[in-house]
């Protein structure tokens, strides 16, 4: 029997953004359903504090829909809080203005493009306060300017003491996060700081002898069959090009501001 998850340990510190990558079939979305709990473990544990709350997004935004109106949905997310009525209804308009959702609460949930069904999950599980929110995927329908509000909406929570378990095959969805972990045929292959699995070991240093030698090294990213972000490779034919040898810049931003030093 194959195992889809084997030997996996992790542990989240509290603001921790966690991007979790991998090749197809590594394993990434298995986790997901571990951690939330809906996928029972053969072995090992998981351990989560009774007053912890976990809220996730789904891969497949239908799958995890309840109610046949934003309304319905909302009640079912939040109905084991103990908050008021009144609480309930802020965060519900709250949750929906910040995904950018502007749909009345009686809107049927069947009318709602596939993107849509998911920004509503996002936001019912935002609604819902949590320590830990998981997101499998969780920008696979959206449109360009819907991912960047939902990284913005990421780096507000984690902001104020939300773990953040994001899991992506889009690698510059995975440049904003404080960690990455890494897996390939359900284990865990490297678990560290970004820039560290995008660049090789050597990249930035005096350690690479010269030009040629960098451009033959792999980073972590690679080995796994994996393609770095458009600026980590731009960033990589300047650094063979003599240039940012002591940066590695991960996002477009970072990399224009070095280059703005020449």
């Amino acid at each position: 029997m194959k195992k889809a998850v084997n030997g996996v340990s992790l542990t989240l510190q509290a603001g921790e953004w966690l991007s979790v990558a991998g090749p197809n079939g590594s394993g990434k979305s298995t986790l997901a359903g571990v951690l939330l709990g809906f996928i029972p473990i053969s072995g090992g544990e998981r351990n989560i504090p009774a007053n912890l709350t976990i809220r996730g997004v789904l891969q497949q935004p239908d799958a995890q829909v309840l109610g046949d109106t934003i309304e319905e949905e909302f009640h079912f997310a939040l109905s084991h809080l103990h908050i008021s009525n009144l609480e309930k209804k802020k965060r519900t308009q709250e949750a929906l203005q910040l995904v950018g959702l502007h749909h009345s609460p009686g809107t049927v949930i069947a009318q709602l493009s596939g993107g849509q069904k998911q920004l509503l999950n996002i936001a019912t599980a935002l609604a819902a306060k949590p320590d830990v929110l998981i997101m499998d995927e969780p920008t696979a329908m959206l449109d360009p300017d819907a991912r960047g509000r939902i990284e913005d909406i990421v780096q507000s929570v984690t902001r104020k003491g939300t773990a953040v378990v994001w899991i992506t095959h889009h690698l510059e969805e995975a440049t904003l996060c404080d960690r990455i972990m890494a897996m390939n045929h359900g284990r865990c292959v490297y678990d560290g700081i970004p820039q560290s699995f995008y660049y090789p070991s050597t990249a930035g240093t005096k350690a690479a002898s010269n030009a040629e030698e960098e451009q033959h090294l792999q980073s972590s990213c690679e080995q796994l069959g994996l393609e770095p972000p458009f600026t980590v490779q731009t960033s990589r034919i300047l650094k063979q090009r003599g240039k940012l040898q002591h940066v590695m810049p991960l996002r477009p931003e970072q990399l224009a501001k070095e280059a703005a030093r020449w």
